[in-house]
């Protein structure tokens, strides 16, 4: 029972490992994928929150500026940080 969770655990920080990132160039901006889209930083994109989706309007922490329509997203768009 213990090697079979240690090996199910390997297996899994592996294909973490391996999956590493990637960037494309939009022309709406640049999109880079970290852990194979866990974790997705979206530059000049505006693109609108899921339905299923949190989000969390940075510009109401650090003021509203001259937003940049940068995005973080967490869990494949669960939760997103935007900046528009």
């Amino acid at each position: 029972m213990k090697n079979t969770r240690l090996l199910t655990l390997g297996l899994l920080a592996a294909t973490l490992f391996v999956s590493g990132c990637a960037t494309e160039t939009t022309r709406y901006g640049k999109n880079t994928y970290i852990m194979g889209g866990l974790v997705t930083i979206r530059k000049a994109d505006f693109i609108p929150v899921a339905a299923n989706g949190a989000q969390v309007d940075t510009t109401k922490w650090f003021g509203k500026g001259n937003p940049s329509g940068n995005s973080v997203d967490f869990l494949y768009d669960a939760i997103k940080f935007t900046n528009y």
